[in-house]
């Protein structure tokens, strides 16, 4: 069983992150509005790879610096070719926390201390809250959240997140841009019975990172029931799917597949995932961080990373065995690996020492 990446592997995914940090190919030119996911997928997965980013590709700096747009009563991240569009609001959540991380990674201390405009863009952040306390990504023309956007636990984290990378720590510094009562309020209606967090009642492995993430940050970790934290952790383990041990699923699956051994899948009687393996990885070290690794099988997590869904031919990560790799389950199976060496923050999926960089421990 194979318990590390060797060298000539780490190669191959750093040339594989560095391709989508110069050319994608002409189908692809779908995700263009998404370029600074990309970014910040390729860069994080280098970095973790043990190639620093800001030695290598300042070239990205100027670029990603324009990104940054200032209006007259909010600023945050947009992709500079669509901020001319007519009838189109670029600004967003997701691609605020993608730039905003993108430059951490790069080092630019100039932009946080001198360019970044903090109070505009918590003006950004709290006009995207709604009444009930969760958020959307974006905002109309208006000025409004859109009506059009959806809004869940993922754009809840992504905000939270946001603030705390521009200085938020107590609660009352998150009340100045956000309602928070309100805020948990939402997040804990999105319990589920048999633990995890997610919508309609049923857990998701996703979901349930966001929440406990946005949770960790808020402080507010410790308002969770102790008996909802048990059927957390109880529906997490039994995420990992095994043939062997207690961690047994192909009776309660009939879709189970023995390539899935190790893996995480996200939700109940579906397959593996890389990306899950993260998503619950993470969930765990949150609710037990002292003896998360002793709830689940984490040679077998490693082996299916290594074994089943890495791609020692061009270098990545796929969603599972059968598909070709791309890059954001490259990054997130590079973070899953590194999540277990304890080398990345999975709270906010950033590498320990871009955190130490930034003073955010």
């Amino acid at each position: 069983m194979q318990g590390v990446m060797d060298d000539k592997n780490v190669a191959k995914h750093i040339k594989f992150c560095q391709r989508h940090l110069q050319l994608l190919p002409s189908h692809r030119l779908d995700i263009d509005p998404n370029r600074l996911a990309i970014a910040f997928y390729s860069l994080t997965a280098i970095e973790l790879l043990g190639k620093p980013v800001r030695k290598d590709f300042q070239y990205s700096l100027d670029w990603i610096r324009s990104c940054y747009i200032e209006l007259a009563d909010y600023s945050g991240f947009a992709i500079p070719s669509f901020r001319h569009a007519k009838q189109l609001t670029t600004i967003n959540l997701p691609n605020t926390l993608f730039g905003l991380i993108c430059l951490m990674l790069l080092g630019d201390h100039e932009f946080f201390d001198e360019k970044l405009n903090r109070d505009t863009l918590g003006k950004f952040i709290s006009s995207c809250q709604l009444p009930d306390g969760s958020f959307t990504s974006f905002l109309d023309n208006a000025g409004y959240p859109s009506k059009f956007d959806s809004h869940d636990l993922r754009f809840c984290y992504i905000a939270v997140s946001i603030l705390y990378l521009i200085g938020c720590r107590s609660e009352s510094d998150f009340s100045r841009y956000i309602n928070v009562s309100k805020l948990l309020q939402y997040i804990m209606s999105r319990q589920c019975t048999m633990g995890g967090f997610g919508d309609w009642n049923e857990p998701h492995g996703g979901y349930t990172s966001c929440a406990l993430s946005a949770l960790s940050l808020l402080n507010q970790l410790q308002n969770i029931p102790a008996s909802f934290r048990q059927d957390t952790l109880h529906w997490l383990v039994n995420r990992q799917v095994s043939a062997i041990g207690v961690f047994v699923e192909q009776d309660l699956n009939d879709d189970y597949d023995p390539d899935d051994s190790g893996g995480f899948n996200g939700r109940e009687n579906k397959l593996a995932d890389t990306c899950y393996a993260f998503w619950c990885l993470n969930s765990l070290r949150i609710l037990e961080p002292q003896r998360w690794s002793q709830l689940i099988d984490v040679p077998l997590i490693r082996d299916y990373l290594l074994n089943q869904t890495q791609n020692k031919m061009v270098g990545g990560f796929a969603k599972n065995d059968q598909d070709d790799p791309d890059i954001y389950h490259s990054m997130m199976g590079i973070s899953a690996l590194k999540l277990i060496d304890d080398e990345i923050n999975g709270v906010l999926c950033i590498p320990k020492l871009i955190m130490d960089n930034f003073n955010l421990r």
